[in-house]
């Protein structure tokens, strides 16, 4: 429901008082002939300029109403480029903010679920995050880069099992698994060796591959 400003509301009623006194005017002069006030054709010219000027006043209010309400189309590629890709496997929340589609919220997640993994090891790794839209995903995706370098890697050989539990890609069966065979072994030195004595699934051993380090 389309609502004029006070100021105008004002006007409007100053108009209406005037038009009821023009009204009210011709009824007398229609029951008096030939005794017409002065000035009754000058008073009704001057109500009908100020409804004409009111009305104006009123498109133009509109005119700018209805500008502001309508949706501005997105604006992402013709907005000026960045200077250089940043680094999400580096970069902390504020800096993740002037990417499109991020807000603090989907800025804080990404750095939350960064530091569970320790760090992305590919983009897709994005769709990971909770409530993270796919469309997000392809926007920022030329806009960022991987640092494979900052990832945190986990000491296999010497993880506590609630460290290794921490990790978003082992389940505590998997985790128990893993701590058994490698007071069983003394060590683990390899992907391959957790594969063939079926200690991790290959889908496992494809999420967790690239944060276990044998050294």
């Amino acid at each position: 429901m389309y609502l004029l400003p006070r100021g105008e509301q004002r006007a409007l009623v100053g108009v209406t008082l005037l038009l009821l006194l023009s009204l009210l005017l011709r009824i007398v002069v229609q029951f008096l002939p030939g005794r017409e006030p002065a000035g009754v054709e000058e008073f009704e010219q001057e109500a009908r300029a100020v409804m004409a000027a009111f009305a104006r006043a009123d498109t133009m209010e509109r005119v700018r109403t209805d500008a502001f309400r309508r949706p501005r189309a997105a604006t992402y590629d013709r907005a000026v480029p960045f200077a250089q890709p940043i680094n999400i496997n580096r970069a902390d929340s504020v800096q993740l903010l002037p990417l499109p589609g991020i807000g603090p919220v989907f800025a804080g997640r990404i750095v939350k679920y960064r530091n569970l993994l320790g760090g992305f090891v590919h983009m897709d790794q994005l769709a990971e995050v909770y409530g993270m839209p796919v469309e997000t995903i392809d926007l920022i995706r030329s806009r960022v880069y991987i640092d494979s370098t900052a990832i945190r890697k986990i000491q296999l050989d010497s993880a506590t099992f609630r460290e290794l539990l921490k990790h978003p890609y082992l389940e505590y069966e998997e985790v128990k698994a893993l701590v058994e065979y490698r007071s069983f072994a003394g060590s683990i030195n390899s992907l391959i060796e957790l594969l063939d004595n079926h200690i991790l699934s290959d889908t496992t051993i494809n999420l967790i591959g690239s944060y276990f380090d044998f050294r």
